[in-house]
């Protein structure tokens, strides 16, 4: 924490004047209670990158392990179009027969 009457003696101590240690003091200390990062603050803040980076990584493998699922079953899939293609060709080609032009 910020030792205001710490700062304020040192100030004076260095040749300031009474009005302008408690000046210097008093913005210093409005500058820290309005938004300057603490360390416990950057701490927390690595602590949340590393929870977000966690939970990122684990939706990535999930997003893989659902894409080789989806491309294993489009692939059995169209493996099956293409043997009922295949099957269905033969069969019209056994209705049909392909005569040779003469």
């Amino acid at each position: 924490s910020f030792d205001t009457l710490k700062a304020a003696k040192s100030l004076q101590d260095a040749g300031f004047e009474v009005q302008q240690a408690e000046a210097v003091v008093g913005m210093v200390t409005y500058a820290l209670s309005e938004g300057l990062a603490t360390k416990d603050d950057v701490r927390e803040l690595h602590s949340g990158i590393a929870a977000l980076e966690n939970k990122v990584a684990a939706l990535d493998a999930k997003i893989d392990t659902g894409l080789n699922n989806v491309t294993q079953k489009l692939t059995i899939r169209l493996g099956g179009i293409v043997v009922g293609a295949i099957t269905l060709l033969e069969v019209l080609n056994r209705i049909f027969p392909v005569v040779p032009a003469p």
